[in-house]
């Protein structure tokens, strides 16, 4: 017999390296695009190239929310563990399939289209596996540690990020990322075998049986906590992928930074992150969660223009540490996002509200933050134009917060 500290362990390396794994593979796409611009959008002018691939992660619009809808009720009908199963072998088979598509030389125009259909179907599973994971090991924890158990989870999200970050810069400074990127995809797919078998041993309490209701009357009647976790998890989304993502194109744009160093400076950021996701679920234990992201959202707003508006004139040093400041705020914000999520709704709605809510607020917020910031950029040639997208997304982020009912926040330990 195993007891439940044993148990909780268990259950929390379980769901680490699943998501170690695909956080991997979902971050190899945003690392790789300056790479496979040219390689997938030929005809394209340098910069139409780089944003016509970036487009590509906001356009599998509805993959990711019909997956979270899809392991969401899996997930609150069949358990946690049912639906962290079928996402794990969906990833790992995606991800390797991506390491044989044929560029835009080979197949033209179809090309594109087919790495459109990878993106989306890694988006259509990858959407129920991270709230999966949390929720294996939050609901399962003593509620006053969860923002600390959150950081250290959170922890394996930028581990797997880190790994793609470390693959991509290894490639770029040997010259034969061109072709060799496809290794890092079959490489990827392979891992996910590791994940699939620790989580034969993870164990969750019974689920409660609940009638099946229509979708449409069930959202509307949690709305308000939905719109709550879109909003919220969207704007994480958006700091997170300009900082890891739009920066690594946009710095050899703007400044004499280039592509190998933006690469290099993002694998340092990553473990810097990996450092400070622990220390700030520890922090966060001592604050009211909804003031501290309050807090926290107003910095990020308040100092995005005039960061970005020192990025041409910095040297890789200051652009560093800049992404450093984004870095710290936005780590802050998401290490209080499922425990918050967790006060707001109840246990038998969890999984799909907070699945759904984070899939549509990330992909309409956060996946659209890179091409929205690309656009701006080059419709006014404004230096800082990317950061008004951050202030937008920001003050939308603080407005829902200071909507949400008090009465709606429910102390509980489930």
């Amino acid at each position: 017999m195993i007891s439940p500290k044993k148990q909780f362990w268990i259950n929390f390396s379980a769901a680490s390296i699943g998501n170690i794994f695909m956080h991997y593979d979902k971050a190899l796409y945003l690392f790789l695009a300056p790479f496979l611009a040219p390689l997938f959008f030929e005809s394209s002018s340098p910069l139409t190239a780089l944003m016509l691939t970036y487009a590509i992660i906001p356009l599998a619009i509805f993959s990711k929310p019909l997956g979270a809808l899809l392991f969401g009720l899996i997930g609150d009908g069949r358990g946690r563990r049912m639906a962290l199963y079928i996402t794990l072998v969906g990833m790992a088979l995606t991800t390797a399939l991506m390491g044989f598509l044929p560029t835009f030389s080979q197949v033209g125009w179809l090309a594109p289209l087919l790495l459109l259909v990878g993106r989306s179907t890694q988006n259509f599973f990858g959407s129920g596996e991270m709230t999966g994971g949390a929720l294996l090991i939050l609901e399962g924890c003593d509620k006053r540690r969860r923002t600390l158990y959150n950081g250290i989870y959170g922890s394996s999200t930028v581990f797997g990020i880190l790994l793609a970050s470390l693959g991509v810069t290894w490639l770029s400074m040997r010259g034969s990322i061109e072709t060799d990127w496809r290794w890092l995809y079959w490489i990827g797919g392979a891992t996910g075998v590791v994940g699939l078998l620790l989580r034969l041993f993870t164990k969750e309490s019974p689920m409660k049986p609940r009638p099946k209701r229509p979708i449409l009357p069930f959202l509307w009647e949690h709305r308000i906590p939905f719109l709550i976790v879109a909003i919220t998890s969207g704007f994480s989304s958006a700091n997170y992928y300009m900082v890891t993502s739009l920066l690594n194109g946009y710095l050899p744009l703007v400044s004499s930074i280039t592509s190998a160093e933006a690469l290099q400076a993002n694998s340092l950021i990553l473990g810097f992150d990996l450092l400070l996701l622990p220390l700030a679920g520890l922090f966060a234990m001592r604050f009211p969660k909804e003031r501290l992201m309050i807090i926290l959202a107003s910095l990020i707003a308040l100092f995005a223009i005039p960061l970005y508006s020192a990025l041409p004139i910095s040297t890789l040093l200051p652009v560093t540490l800049i992404r450093m400041v984004f870095v710290v705020l936005g780590v802050g914000f998401s290490v209080l996002l499922i425990p918050y999520y967790q006060e707001l709704i109840p246990h038998e709605n969890r999984y799909t509200i907070i699945c759904l809510g984070s899939a549509v607020g990330s992909q309409i917020f956060g996946s659209s933050a890179c091409f929205i910031g690309f656009y701006i950029f080059k419709q006014t040639g404004w230096a800082w134009a990317p950061a008004l997208y951050l202030v937008a997304t920001g003050l939308l982020a603080i407005a829902s917060l200071r909507v949400a009912p008090a009465k709606m926040l429910i102390r509980r330990t489930a």
